[in-house]
């Protein structure tokens, strides 16, 4: 029986009913469960393997083991997790602006037996604060959204910091933040993009300009792994 079959699949969804554990295997990287920042809906998704599950399969397809990976939007750790598993915690850089993320993000690394670079900072032009809107579900949770309890969260400069690591990975997934993220990114280090877009918080247009703009600056989208809102880009030969 396959691991992600069909028939494992209905196994794992009669289990749920019955039993939930405090963490579940993920694609290879065990992710909490029962926690007071994972609601029921994704505590299920992480249990049937469906959690990130667009953008684990493109990071699958294309990280290599010496690249250096710049994620935005860490949420559970889950990506950065897998990415250090891959290439070594030293080459993982993961920036999460929600502060009550951090601690879980942390127990998920240590759970996985990695330690990539976790910063709690939002990354836009310029360094001071920016207001931040937490909603209940973490994945919601955004300075572009409105909505949900404002706090105050430490930005910092998304350039100084892109000069400062030199990625050549970006994994970005910041709720609508995406199209203000790449128009003033400077990425001449940057060779492959794993970006999540919202197109009920953007719309069509800004997306659009947004995709135009990274076409511009030499990139190419990958047509084979489009995945609903997910796409690739990488730099074109």
């Amino acid at each position: 029986m396959r691991s992600n079959g069909r028939t494992a699949r209905r196994l794992r969804k009669l289990a749920w009913r019955f039993s939930q554990p405090d963490w579940a295997d993920n694609h290879g990287i065990m992710l909490p469960v029962k926690h007071t920042q994972v609601s029921p809906g994704i505590a299920r998704e992480i249990y049937l393997g469906d959690y990130e599950a667009k953008e684990i399969e493109i990071i699958s397809r294309r990280l290599a083991v010496d690249d250096i990976v710049f994620e935005v939007g860490a949420g559970l750790g889950f990506l950065s997790a897998y990415c250090a598993k891959r290439t070594g915690g030293e080459r993982v850089f993961a920036y999460e602006a929600n502060p009550e993320l951090i601690p879980l993000i942390r127990e998920t690394h240590a759970r996985n037996g990695v330690a990539p670079t976790l910063i709690n900072a939002l990354l836009a032009k310029g360094e001071g604060e920016r207001e931040f809107h937490l909603e209940d579900d973490f994945w919601a949770s955004s300075a572009h959204r409105t909505g949900g309890r404002a706090i105050t969260v430490k930005q910092l400069d998304l350039n100084s910091e892109l000069a400062r690591i030199k990625p050549g990975f970006l994994i970005v997934d910041i709720e609508g933040g995406e199209a203000e993220f790449f128009a003033g990114a400077e990425l001449a280090t940057v060779n492959k993009i794993c970006v999540e877009t919202h197109p009920d918080v953007l719309g069509d247009r800004v997306l659009s300009e947004m995709f135009a703009g990274l076409v511009a600056k030499g990139f190419a989208l990958d047509f084979s792994l489009i995945r609903k809102n997910v796409f690739f880009f990488h730099r074109a030969a």
